[in-house]
């Protein structure tokens, strides 16, 4: 092959077009493929070539992508463009290939972000050795630079030829040749004598030089050689070249990554232009018109609709794109064609993908078809096998219980390939239906909250993540007058309203907030630095503004406080980006509901609320306003909660006022039962107040939370995450529930006991329950965690430690193979330590039986269920029950059976038919009532306590099971006395 001469293109045979003169085919042409040791250097470009079919233009870009190299994470970056750039098409777009025609399509990049190359703030991050790398690795990054390449020497890019920008084309030509000679393993003076430098050089600039004389084209050449040959000696790799090419050129084309589409406004013949961009999102300005006017960040779209345009009533080409924000704002365009207008919706589309949620549509028509499945959960599915071993999919491990293999990865993750991963709880996709609730969000007492989804809306098909508020049916009036209201406020501070749902249940559906309520947020962040004094600020002058934006509409919020506000944007103090909240929904008014559940709202309700309910008034959103901030510099902690509703209400009325925080000065006042005094200063709250020379409220009822309760905080009923039952008996319910303070799904996995029905007599025994279990603490009694309230302090729940293994009489079923005697004989020994310890309190167990053992371990057991448990008089030994009730007669000691007399003698005998069970491995077939029934005979089935005393009397006892060691049968027999003196 001849050398090239000095105007000869580098890439002249295809500078008119890329069409093929192949039949029947669909090409795709590549600018840069992935390195074939059998390929000469130079010869990167080339097509990829479909036959006869049909192909959607994401799985075209799939191959492409294997043939370029591009890994998945980066695939999105990439579209399909027409032969002349002119249009894009949508991932869903299907390609017919047939005799008629053949067609060529463009693999290119088509999203772009500021820093992209890692010099900036921007970074994609690695698994590997948990390090930054830059957003787009090597392989896009010769793309990119191929692309770019092209587009800049074709001239596809607007450069002014002014001898400044002459000058920076130059230099980089001088880049691209050293580039050359570097990949050609070439020195630059060989390159430079057979390729001419103005095939590096746009094409305008070229037709610019070739007019000027022999002379002065003579004295650039030359100019360009001694440029060339003093960067010759350079060392750096042929990357770098690339980068610094790219860099030079996104300097020389400052909008180089923009897209900008020629429309006009419906109804108007005035022609405007829109532009998008990844660093800008989306503004618009009137064509010739160096202004523009910022529309919205891609994270602040809403919907996106596209709908045929009409004239005087008849249907035309055009196409209308209508852009929903969040604040509901819209922005109108005409297309010219359906295909413009699907090229346009596609690249928002598909920046939003990229910039708020990978598996988020707006159009199911132009979206890319694998985010219509939604992510791919099951590879991360935890399996179990036929042994009863948990494992993970690919990982060889195995796991004799859920909770180790939770604990084990839950701490240390998962190390796969070099790569350390965390494992977090999810849950796969729902079917479309219904609302699904994702989760609870606990924002509201009298309305219950949660995070869901919304399809077959207003918003065509789009999955929407939101919040569904499902009230009690008794205060839906309230809770609708509230949504009525909240859908005709619009204020960036205020959530955003989508719609409301009336069926079985009200439900109210909003805007997804991301970072949750903002009490949670402080507690889990206030020691990581993130929350600073002036971050705390920003946040109350946002709130101040939200209320004032009510007040100036006279609307009461009535229920202001931390949890009711929403963390949007978290902020960056070393950037200065401030943080960003909302003031969420009110919820059911305060005026319709109880006094018990306004008393749980102590201290961010009103005094003259508590007093009379229907006053509810502007002012009593400056109380709560207050209170509020009084929440945000504690932490999110509010001590006076955690006191009893009846020390709340009476420290409120007891405690002398302070500064009035809500307006930040004031005079001291007391809060009594007459109303807020309005603009002139309301009551400040009894229990907060500014300490002389801070600025930080002070609590000052912390001695008093300390002498009212010995425990920790009660956990709020909206921190219990329900999981699954456990258990269900003729009273109440086992439920398994995450106390989840922080909302991160990291919290303790908690036990919840609850009554079935509230009766007095049901509640008074659950509450004696709940005191004797308070008391207790040993390393072999299950422990307590706490109590929490739901509907207004009136459904009781306990809240205990989970033990994951279950009962012991289940367990000992289950692993009769592995459980020796000296397991067993260990069990024994903890349970006698257990009771041991309950005798020093004078405690009665009552129910002690295999069932009511829970197992921690394989090692160790706790004794459990105190709800037949009694406190022995300190003048007795023994304690009789009066009052009726079911009990397992079978467990009982004759004098239980036949007088109701309960102590520590009648827990021994108890204890002997636990050891049988043990010994016997909860046998169903062995078990105690079914031995005893067996010795009654068929006949007598009736009056059976009557015929179990008498088989007592008569000294029938169990009998020793098989294997049992001769001297836990001799203990065994010794505690099966007639008398009570008889049990050791």
């Amino acid at each position: 092959m001849a050398p090239l001469g000095e105007d000869t293109p580098l890439i002249g045979e295809r500078s008119c077009s890329l069409s093929s003169t192949e039949t029947g085919t669909l090409q795709v042409y590549l600018y840069h493929q992935a390195p074939n040791p059998r390929s000469p250097p130079g010869t990167a470009a080339g097509f990829l070539t479909f036959t006869f079919g049909e192909y959607t233009a994401e799985e075209l870009c799939v191959r492409a992508a294997k043939a370029c190299g591009v890994l998945p994470v980066c695939h999105p970056l990439f579209a399909l463009a027409t032969e002349d750039l002119s249009c894009w098409f949508p991932p869903n777009h299907l390609f017919t290939v047939d005799e008629a025609c053949s067609q060529v399509v463009v693999y290119r990049i088509r999203f772009f972000f500021p820093n992209w190359c890692g010099l900036g703030q921007s970074h994609r991050f690695q698994l590997l050795n948990d390090r930054a790398s830059p957003v787009l690795d090597y392989p896009v990054i010769d793309y990119l630079f191929a692309q770019s390449r092209s587009d800049f020497i074709r001239g596809r890019m607007e450069v002014a030829l002014n001898l400044p920008t002459q000058e920076e084309c130059l230099s980089l030509a001088v880049l691209d040749m050293l580039r050359i000679a570097k990949e050609k393993r070439q020195s630059p003076d060989e390159v430079f004598s057979h390729v001419s430098y103005k095939s590096c050089i746009p094409e305008p600039l070229r037709c610019q030089i070739q007019q000027h004389s022999f002379l002065t084209r003579k004295r650039i050449r030359r100019r360009f050689s001694k440029s060339l040959q003093k960067i010759g000696g350079c060392q750096t790799d042929g990357r770098y070249l690339k980068l610094k090419y790219l860099l030079d050129l996104e300097r020389l084309q400052r909008r180089w990554a923009e897209e900008s589409f020629h429309v006009r406004s419906p109804g108007s013949a005035a022609a405007i232009a829109i532009h998008v961009a990844g660093e800008s999102g989306v503004s618009w300005s009137c064509v010739g018109s160096e202004s523009r006017q910022h529309f919205c960040d891609f994270p602040d779209i809403a919907d996106i609709s596209i709908k045929q345009a009409s004239r005087e009533g008849s249907p035309v080409e055009n196409r209308v794109v209508t852009l929903t924000k969040t604040d509901n704002r819209v922005l109108e365009v005409e297309f010219p064609t359906l295909r413009e207008a699907r090229s346009f919706v596609a690249l928002i589309d598909g920046y939003y993908r990229l910039t708020a949620d990978a598996h988020h549509y707006f159009c199911k028509e132009l979206s890319p078809p694998q985010t219509h499945s939604g992510p791919d959960y099951k590879r991360c599915l935890i399996r179990r096998d036929e042994d009863g071993n948990f494992w993970l999919s690919g990982v060889a491990r195995r796991f004799c219980s859920l909770r180790e293999l939770l604990g084990t990865y839950g701490r240390r993750g998962l190390q796969a390939e070099g790569a350390r991963m965390h494992l977090a709880a999810c849950c796969p996709p729902l079917p479309k239906g219904d609302a699904a609730a994702a989760g609870d969000g606990g924002w509201g007492r009298a309305a219950h909250t949660c995070g869901g989804t919304m399809s077959e809306s207003r918003l065509r098909d789009v999955t929407e993540p939101g919040y569904v508020i499902v009230p009690d049916s008794s205060r839906s009036q309230s809770f609708l007058e509230a949504a009525s209201i909240m859908s005709q406020l619009s204020h960036k501070h205020l959530v955003l309203l989508h719609g409301v749902s009336l069926g079985k249940d009200s439900i109210m559906v909003q805007e997804y907030v991301r970072y949750g309520p903002l009490d949670l947020y402080l507690k889990k962040n206030q020691g990581e630095g993130k929350v600073t004094t002036s971050w705390k600020l920003q946040v109350a002058k946002q709130l101040a503004y939200a209320l004032n934006y009510l007040e100036d509409k006279k609307i009461t919020h009535g229920n202001v406080s931390a949890k009711k506000v929403l963390l949007t944007r978290e902020g960056d103090a070393a950037s200065g980006s401030p943080p960003f909240i909302k003031l969420n929904d009110p919820g059911v008014s305060v005026s319709v509901l109880a006094k018990e559940m306004l008393v749980e709202r102590i201290p961010w309700v009103a005094p003259e609320c508590l007093s009379d309910p229907k006053s509810l008034a502007l002012p009593a959103d400056k109380w709560s306003f207050g209170a509020t901030l009084w929440e945000i510099f504690s932490g999110g902690n509010m001590p006076v909660s955690l006191l009893e509703p009846q020390k709340n209400t009476m420290d409120r009325s007891s405690h002398p006022g302070i500064s009035l925080l809500a307006r930040g000065s004031g005079d001291p006042g007391h809060a009594g039962k007459g109303t807020s005094p309005g603009a002139d200063g309301h009551p400040p709250h009894p229990e907060m107040g500014v300490s002389q020379g801070s600025g930080a409220p002070q609590p000052r009822c912390a001695a008093a939370v300390a002498a009212g309760s010995s425990n920790n905080q009660p956990p709020p009923e909206r921190h219990l995450k329900y999981i699954s039952l456990l258990g269900k008996g003729n009273f109440g319910s086992v439920e398994l529930c995450r106390y989840d303070p922080l909302g991160d799904s990291t919290g303790e996995l908690v036990a919840v006991k609850k009554l079935q029905q509230d009766s007095a007599k049901e509640l008074r025994d659950f509450e004696r329950e709940i005191h004797i279990l308070h008391s207790l603490q040993h390393d072999f009694i299950v422990q307590y965690r706490g109590v929490c309230y739901s509907r207004g302090r009136r459904g009781l729940r306990l809240v205990m430690e989970y033990l994951p293994n279950g009962c012991l009489r289940d367990y000992l079923q289950k692993n009769q193979p592995r459980l020796d005697h000296r397991t067993l004989l260990l069990y024994a020994w903890q349970i006698c330590k257990g009771m041991e310890y309950l005798g020093s309190q004078r405690c009665v167990h009552r129910d002690l039986a295999s069932r009511n053992i829970l197992v921690e371990s394989e090692t160790h057991v706790k004794i459990g269920d105190f709800g037949l448990a009694k406190l022995l008089p300190q003048d007795k030994d023994y304690y009789v029950v009066r009052e009726p009730g079911q009990s397992p007669v079978f467990w009982y000691a004759p004098e239980s059976l036949a007088d109701n007399i309960f102590s520590r003698a009648s827990d021994v005998w108890s204890f002997g038919v636990l050891l049988y069970e043990l010994f016997t491995y909860s046998n169903k077939s062995k078990s105690p009532s079914e031995e005893f029934l067996r010795m009654m005979g068929t006949e007598k089935t009736t009056q059976i306590i009557c015929h179990l005393l008498e088989l007592l009397k008569d000294n029938r006892r169990l009998p020793a099971p098989s294997g049992c060691p001769v001297e836990v049968r001799a203990g065994v027999s010794g505690g099966w006395g007639v008398c009570p003196g008889g049990h050791p």
